[in-house]
């Protein structure tokens, strides 16, 4: 079975705790390693699965057994060009020159941060047009959406869900399955 690395920004439990490791590894979570990264306590799985939705939907309902709030999920689908170049294999020049269209048409315009120095790219947009560049494999793409959409479950109450539940399963499995050029 193939190894999906991702990672869960979480709160609302003490790291110095003595039952901290514990409670992660008692609700399922024996295959993350558990970090203080910029003062947050992320959750870092390298999980087995069928696929990446389900390597995430699992450990996000192991994640929540262990009673912390889940405020995130890594990798980001907001990227800059230096991460768009690492995420691709790509130089940091190449990427310069697509967004410039200097090379290649049709590159996605930048999703946020638009008038600043350091604008952000939708990874699902930028994945998509690699993809279908022949610079990336359809997998980057579902990877993409995925993320996005468990970040959307995530960060909107209205969408929150329980351990479990196969809404989310089954809203990631359509995200991943949305034909490439439609975006």
């Amino acid at each position: 079975m193939p190894n999906f690395s991702f990672t869960f920004i979480v709160s609302g439990v003490d790291p110095h705790a003595d039952n901290f490791e514990d409670r992660f590894f008692e609700a399922g979570c024996d295959d993350a390693t558990l970090a203080l990264i910029n003062g947050a306590i992320a959750v870092c799985f390298d999980r087995e699965d069928e696929d990446f939705t389900h390597a995430v939907v699992s450990a996000y309902g192991d994640v929540l057994k262990a009673g912390v709030s889940v405020d995130r999920f890594e990798p980001d689908y907001l990227v800059s060009q230096a991460e768009i170049a690492k995420r691709a294999n790509l130089s940091r020049a190449a990427v310069s020159l697509y967004v410039s269209g200097e090379r290649g048409a049709g590159f996605p315009l930048p999703h946020a941060r638009v008038t600043s120095k350091s604008p952000l790219w939708d990874w699902v947009a930028v994945s998509a047009w690699l993809y279908r560049n022949d610079q990336l494999a359809l997998t980057d793409v579902v990877t993409a959406r995925v993320s996005r959409a468990i970040n959307f479950f995530i960060q909107n109450p209205d969408a929150h869900l329980q351990t479990g539940d196969k809404q989310l399963l089954r809203a990631m499995e359509n995200f991943g399955r949305e034909p490439v050029l439609a975006i």
